[in-house]
């Protein structure tokens, strides 16, 4: 299997002792989301790739923890369903160089997407997405996709530069998609990007990430700190 041509499928799970309570009660925006066609195009598109590669996809379990967005902000009308979150990354990327991408190079093959229904309870103006949920969403995602670029597996946000194009509504779905930009030793920058997407409506990917369609974006440095080793992750004994 050449290693230019693989990448890695990576989903997440959480470990909430509310889980069941709180899947149930999404299991309608799931059952919804999994039928519609934006994400059948999706999981359509990778399941070719699968199979074309031959792909037996390394499968990294993330732990979304009762924390703030793991349980807090997750449940009836507020985080009603988050998807798995799926990491397209390169296999070359796994040896951990200090430099990837110069200035100007543009990689292709190192990003996640992750699907939410956003519902009434995360709104800042009436009927209106919070515009710091958005930030805390796409400052967690863009940081898991540097994590998995740092061989540690860790790190910090250093800064978070975010524009907020169109109003998010609530009581919607959303694609959020990152991206990595470039890695230099320590430090990963990451693009985020907020979509808004019809789930009635069979569009092709790139019609699906288009302007017109973007909601919010944003520019991460990530860096794994020096004292990275005192970072503890939650499976991690205190």
């Amino acid at each position: 299997m050449a290693t230019e041509d693989v990448k890695t499928l990576v989903n997440s799970t959480s470990n909430s002792a509310v889980d069941l309570k709180i899947n149930s009660e999404s299991n309608e925006h799931e059952l919804y989301l999994l039928e519609s066609a934006p994400y059948q195009r999706y999981k359509k598109d990778y399941d070719e790739y699968r199979k074309e590669n031959h792909l037996s996809a390394h499968l990294i379990v993330e732990h979304i923890w009762p924390n703030l967005t793991g349980h807090t902000l997750r449940g009836p009308d507020k985080i009603n369903f988050r998807s798995d979150s799926f990491y397209f990354i390169n296999e070359k990327y796994w040896s951990y160089e200090d430099v990837i991408a110069e200035e100007g190079q543009e990689i292709s093959d190192n990003y996640s997407l992750t699907f939410f229904h956003l519902g009434g309870k995360l709104s800042g103006h009436s009927g209106i997405v919070h515009g710091g949920l958005l930030a805390t969403l796409l400052d967690e995602l863009t940081c898991r996709l540097a994590f998995q670029n740092f061989e540690s597996k860790k790190g910090v946000t250093a800064n978070l530069n975010i524009n907020y194009k169109k109003p998010t509504y609530t009581d919607n779905f959303v694609l959020i998609k990152c991206s990595l930009l470039k890695k230099t030793g320590r430090k990963c920058w990451v693009k985020g990007a907020v979509f808004k997407f019809d789930t009635e409506k069979d569009e092709p990917i790139e019609e699906i990430e288009s302007k017109e369609n973007l909601l919010t974006e944003c520019e991460v440095l990530v860096i794994e700190p020096k004292w990275v080793n005192e970072l503890q992750n939650h499976d991690q004994k205190h």
